[in-house]
């Protein structure tokens, strides 16, 4: 059998804790010194067994972590697709608002084009018929002019 060699050893019979140093092969040790020997050793593998469940713990916590993480992944890429919808519906909508502004202003232009007309006319025109006709066509424009507004 190989020599056991030990380094510093508490020995737990001393309240103090002092370190004793054994520094003998196995075969020249005393029946109390490898009793001793056997109780740490014990107990080193009692801790490490312990140890190594708390890792094995730790590492299934870790493993349920990651798990969520992937989980979280796929629900953010998904968020994301979505998002990059909404941006591509906003564009469109956007365009087709800034062609009803413009087909809004063209048409208040053509309003105030009439009206204009109608201004020229009435001062022009001499007889009640035509007058009467005017003021129908200016009614016909407060009228439109007001549903413009509306909109």
């Amino acid at each position: 059998m190989r020599a056991v060699l030990l380094g510093d050893i508490i020995n737990p019979m001393n309240k103090k804790r002092k370190i004793k140093k054994l520094k003998l092969p196995l075969s020249k040790m005393t029946g109390n010194e490898k009793d001793y020997t056997a109780v740490l050793l014990e107990d080193v593998n009692s801790n490490m067994k312990a140890f190594w469940e708390v890792l094995s713990g730790v590492k299934e916590r870790g493993d349920a972590t990651f798990e969520q993480v992937g989980l979280m992944t796929e629900k953010i890429d998904g968020i994301e697709i979505r998002i990059d919808s909404i941006e591509g519906q906003q564009t469109e909508t956007n365009k087709r608002l800034v062609s009803i502004e413009f087909k809004l202003d063209d048409l208040m232009k053509e309003v105030s084009s009439i009206k204009e007309e109608i201004k020229t006319l009435k001062t022009s025109i001499s007889t009640k018929a035509d007058k009467e006709k005017l003021e129908m066509l200016e009614f016909k424009i407060i009228r439109i002019e007001r549903h413009l507004k509306l909109a």
